[in-house]
């Protein structure tokens, strides 16, 4: 291969416009000795009047290119753009292109803005990312301490505070945080302090001693449900089988269980003699 197609090969190969010195450097390896730089201006003149390169001068430097004039001016928006601190303005970024590149500008931006290796911001400035940010992104400093006296007057009113970092949260779509598992409700286990002041309050509304167990069963629940769990109705009849046993309390007889839904029958507690205990009351 003459210098010529050396030279051709390289650009071609080449993503981006090229200074004379980078296509030396790229050719020189298999150019050798012939690579001097009369010669490559000489093929690099002869190329470009063939019409086979194009020739892009930004400033005093020239730039060698067989892209299309929108392709090159793509190639070299790119690496400006993901190279910037802050997104610069489209208009300000057009400036920074070559003057034979700038009326190739918003073709070569739509480009990158298509491959995804750019984002516009609507609006009057036009601000060019390296990609699309995070709508949080958008909230300046300014913003924030506008968002701030908001959520500090809203939060008098909430139970749960609104912080900033869940506005932003919101903002970017993320998932909401895992709530922890709900705990599974538990059988509770009356004592007999309670028991005690259950059957008090139930005395006090009676005209008997004897409070029927489906009454005791009632307190029990409602007590379990405050808790956040479940009675059992096998826990109340064997804590008071229990007390009966000691000697604690007394059960006065169902005469006919039989008559009984089957949820109080289930509650009635067996005595030493005759029919199981449907009321009961403490011995002292």
């Amino acid at each position: 291969m003459n210098l010529e197609e050396l030279i051709l090969a390289a650009l071609q190969q080449s993503a981006t416009p090229l200074k004379a010195p980078q296509i030396t450097k790229l050719v020189k390896p298999q150019a050798g000795r012939a690579a001097t730089p009369k010669a490559l201006k000489a093929a690099l003149a002869a190329l470009e009047a063939s019409g086979r390169l194009r020739v892009v001068m930004a400033g005093k430097t020239a730039l060698f290119t067989t892209l299309d004039f929108e392709t090159a001016a793509a190639a070299l928006l790119k690496p400006l753009v993901h190279a910037a601190k802050a997104p610069p303005q489209a208009a300000k970024l057009r400036t920074k292109l070559p003057s034979a590149l700038q009326p190739h500008f918003d073709a070569a931006l739509a480009r990158l803005v298509a491959q995804g290796d750019a984002f516009v911001m609507p609006g009057a400035k036009r601000l060019v990312h390296a990609q699309r940010p995070q709508p949080s992104e958008m909230l300046d400093a300014a913003k924030r301490r506008a968002l701030q006296k908001i959520f500090d007057e809203i939060n008098a009113l909430r139970s749960t505070p609104l912080t900033l970092v869940d506005f932003a949260a919101w903002l970017d779509g993320a998932p909401a945080p895992a709530l922890p598992p709900e705990k599974s409700p538990e059988v509770l286990h009356p004592d007999e302090a309670l028991l005690r002041s259950w059957y008090a309050a139930d005395h006090a509304r009676s005209s008997t001693m004897m409070i029927p167990i489906p009454r005791t069963m009632e307190r029990y629940a409602d007590w379990a449900a405050e808790c956040g769990d479940r009675a059992d109705s096998q826990v109340l009849r064997n804590l008071l089988e229990t007390l009966y046993n000691n000697g604690v309390i007394l059960l006065e007889p169902c005469e006919r269980p039989q008559d009984l839904p089957e949820p109080e029958r289930a509650m009635l507690v067996p005595m030493s003699l005759g029919p199981p205990g449907y009321s009961w009351c403490w011995i002292s």
